[in-house]
């Protein structure tokens, strides 16, 4: 299976969103403040959207925020926490070069 870097992994999936070109990803979800887990989450269709503001909360930089297309349902995910995009497995093996 093909792997890609967690922060490439982001670079790609802002580049598709910002040409409005929905993709699939999967995450596992999590609730901090339910300490609760639903487990792995695929997203079929989903692109990008704009974040929290980092003055607004401490996690901004970690939570990305996402559409699903096909329901127009807006959510977030931990960035730690993304598993795959368009079936590429996510890599955590090195940190992030500007």
């Amino acid at each position: 299976m093909e792997q890609i870097n967690v922060y490439d992994a982001l670079k790609l999936m802002r580049k598709l969103s910002s040409d409005n070109f929905p993709f699939t990803f999967s995450f596992i979800s999590c609730d901090r403040s339910k300490r609760y887990s639903k487990g792995l989450v695929v997203i079929e269709e989903g692109i990008l959207t704009k974040g929290m503001p980092k003055s607004k909360s401490k996690y901004a930089n970690n939570l990305i925020a996402y559409e699903n297309t096909k329901t127009g349902e807006r959510k977030q995910f931990w960035l730690p926490l993304l598993m795959t995009v368009n079936n590429i497995k996510i890599t955590h093996d090195r940190v992030l070069r500007r």
